[in-house]
């Protein structure tokens, strides 16, 4: 057999064991006389042991008038995302949550941020921030894990406040309306899915309220005033209470929020905040009380 024959039939037997996509097609498609195209692209590969893995993002975007706006930019939505292995298609996910009417990217669009959280030799775990339209404040996330011959995804997490990576581990930040707070995560694996989730057992309690450690929580008051503090709403005497002075140059540390539910802590629920003023200490339990201590509610 000749050399350029060997050559060609080697290309065909590749090309017949893998089905990778093209890295941009463009199968155009009109819908209420506006036109649309899907891109398919590379946003991630790795290799594990004897395993290639290759992550591709799958869009639809607007076709550019470019006859009418010459400077028309491209607006694309993430649909989904699709994993292969050493070139073979394994799965499509993320679809669920990422589908969107196309009669609405030319107005919105979703978006997907991959990030490694740890990485070795054996195993990849990778994050996916969601961005589309969401309440304000909001982060909303997915985990992939990848090991030579395991796939593990996680359900989709949401946080009031956002998650942080440190160390290869997962942090979660919370935000109250007034103030942060940190919440411990930890990772659990079941039913060959991966999932995020709370770790209670890091977290005090007094009585039937989590203590959740208040994240920068120095603060100075606006103004000149005095603020009654309960001294311990959970010991024998739950209504004593101190008188405190506070002024512009007064330092007010907030140091820890009591809450029933650490998920659901925001200030239209329950809550107690424990402060320092002047080396005394006490709980505020207001909006009202946070607010004359130089915190403001934001989304």
């Amino acid at each position: 057999m000749k050399l350029t024959s060997l050559f060609f039939c080697i290309i065909l037997i590749l090309s017949s064991c893998s089905d990778t996509p093209e890295a941009d097609r463009t199968d155009i498609s009109i819908t209420d006389d506006v036109a649309f195209y899907e891109k398919t692209q590379l946003i991630y590969s790795v290799r594990i042991e004897n395993t290639n893995y290759q992550l591709y993002e799958n869009l639809v975007c607007v076709a550019p008038d470019t006859t009418n706006n010459p400077t028309h930019t491209e607006s694309c939505s993430t649909e989904s995302l699709s994993l292969y292995k050493n070139g073979v298609f394994q799965t499509d996910f993320l679809n669920d949550v990422l589908s969107i009417d196309r009669g609405f990217i030319i107005e919105s669009s979703n978006s997907v941020y991959v990030s490694e959280i740890r990485s070795d030799e054996k195993m990849t775990l990778l994050q996916f921030d969601l961005d589309f339209t969401s309440a304000p404040g909001f982060q909303v996330v997915s985990f992939l894990q990848l090991q030579e011959h395991t796939i593990k995804q996680s359900d989709i997490c949401q946080i009031a406040g956002s998650f942080i990576s440190e160390n290869g581990e997962i942090k979660g930040e919370g935000w109250a309306g007034y103030f942060a707070y940190e919440l411990p995560f930890n990772f659990t694996e079941r039913s060959d899915m991966l999932h995020l989730e709370l770790d209670t057992l890091k977290i005090p309690r007094i009585n039937d309220f989590y203590i959740l450690k208040v994240k920068e929580g120095a603060k100075f008051p606006p103004n000149a005033c005095e603020l009654d503090i309960i001294i311990d709403p959970f010991g024998d005497t739950p209504l004593a209470t101190k008188t405190v002075t506070l002024d512009p140059n007064t330092e007010v540390t907030l140091l820890v929020m009591a809450v029933e539910d650490p998920i659901q802590s925001d200030f239209y629920f329950k809550n107690w905040v424990k402060i320092r003023v002047s080396g005394q200490e006490g709980w505020i339990e207001s909006g009202a009380d946070l607010m004359k201590l130089g915190c403001y509610p934001a989304g």
